[in-house]
């Protein structure tokens, strides 16, 4: 059996992965109490509050809806910045081989340290700190036999 994927990292990928990572730490929890909590002061403040009062508690709750995922956004577009190169992952019994331009490195399963799967995504992450995404876009309707493709031979590498 043998995945085969081409194609460009898009900066909405990178975004969505980092947005799926904020909201699955510890960030995370810092995020909903700071949103609900914005929302319970609005909510009993408003009225009597003056404008000023208003702007910062309207300030403080785009500050986790609004400004955070827009900045992410665009240091994802920073990061991005000058890639335009197809990248090529191939999964196959062996390993991930991986293809960019002119550069090739081959990944056996026990180099793979694991995956991550999410609702639009999975991330397969290498043994040198890299991962790689594969959105729904990419996957498309490879997507339940490759996690289970994964699932299989990773769990067969750490024997």
């Amino acid at each position: 059996m043998e995945y085969r994927y081409s194609y460009r990292i898009r900066t909405s990928d990178l975004w969505q992965a980092r947005m799926y990572y904020a909201y699955a730490s510890y960030l995370a929890t810092v995020n909903i109490v700071c949103i609900f909590a914005s929302i319970v002061l609005m909510i009993v403040f408003w009225k009597n509050a003056e404008p000023w009062v208003r702007l910062v508690m309207l300030l403080f709750f785009s500050l986790f809806t609004v400004l955070q995922p827009a900045y992410i956004y665009f240091d994802c577009r920073k990061q991005l910045k000058g890639r335009d190169e197809e990248l090529e992952l191939t999964f196959n019994e062996k390993g991930l081989v991986i293809r960019i331009g002119d550069k090739l490195e081959k990944h056996p399963f026990r180099d793979i340290a694991g995956f991550n799967v999410r609702p639009t995504l999975v991330i397969v992450y290498t043994g040198n700190n890299q991962g790689y995404i594969l959105t729904n876009r990419v996957l498309k309707d490879t997507r339940r036999d490759f996690i289970e493709f994964m699932r299989r031979n990773l769990k067969r590498s750490v024997r």
